[in-house]
């Protein structure tokens, strides 16, 4: 049985949000395909939460090992771990942990993170994720209790700010290069929304147990620290690793 009482570990999203925050102070599971639309975040100004721009496919050139069924399946919950994190309602977007290891054993760190969001929704900013085509998915790895796998795709990915925004989002292009350092990234500025559009190849490890889809995610970023090596084996992170890298040469 391997430990799963890790205490910090973040998504691709968090990453982002949590450098934006951080520049800009000092500057100045869940049930799949979840709409989110009772908004209980009216409040928010600027953008336009009815529109979910999010598309998460299967790409024609698609390098596959996995059984049909279960990539479906999976790609049905990275749509939603993704669309959890950008939706406008509150109470939705707590559901977007339950996609974590169990490191959100503790609604503290729940509600600092919902409070700090919601904080930035209404100063005009937020993430938006927009495609997710998925190019590579590894066969499982039996581990024990719980079985691995890594899917890779290619990502568009874009921070949006409205006039509330309280600083100059240009000043953060250099700071999302730093997060992202493979990424294509452009800076738009709209009549009503600034954008940073960022687009980038990625990877998610997937896990669950032996007996049941009980999804969890970790990016492929994260999943190259030793830390990692309390979630699932080092060796498997490794051999999937070499394996996409090879698969997508």
């Amino acid at each position: 049985m391997y430990l799963r009482d890790m205490k910090m570990r973040y998504s691709i999203f968090t990453l982002v949000f949590l450098v934006i925050t951080l520049f800009s102070c000092s500057s100045d599971n869940s049930n799949v395909e979840s709409s989110g639309t009772d908004n209980n975040n009216s409040a928010v100004v600027g953008f336009d939460w009815e529109n979910d721009p999010l598309a998460v496919n299967l790409t024609d050139d698609l390098i596959s090992s996995m059984d049909k069924l279960d990539l479906d399946t999976i790609s049905a919950h990275i749509y939603n771990y993704f669309h959890l994190q950008q939706t406008g309602d509150s109470a939705e977007y707590v559901k977007h942990f339950d996609y974590y290891p169990s490191m959100f054993d503790e609604d503290t760190m729940k509600n600092a993170y919902l409070e700090a969001t919601i904080k930035w929704w209404n100063m005009g900013y937020r993430n938006v994720f927009e495609k997710i085509d998925i190019n590579y998915a590894s066969d499982w790895t039996i581990e024990e209790d719980q079985r691995v796998a890594l899917i890779g795709f290619d990502m568009l990915f874009k921070t949006e700010f409205t006039k509330e925004y309280p600083s100059d989002p240009k000043r953060l292009v250099e700071t999302l290069q730093r997060q992202m350092p493979k990424a294509d990234i452009e800076y738009v500025e709209g009549e009503h929304i600034k954008s940073i559009v960022a687009k980038d190849s990625k990877g998610l490890f997937v896990y669950c147990p032996l007996d049941k889809y009980d999804f969890a995610f970790i990016s492929e970023e994260e999943g190259k620290r030793n830390a990692m090596d309390s979630i699932m084996l080092r060796e498997t992170r490794l051999n999937l690793l070499r394996d996409k890298r090879e698969a997508l040469k």
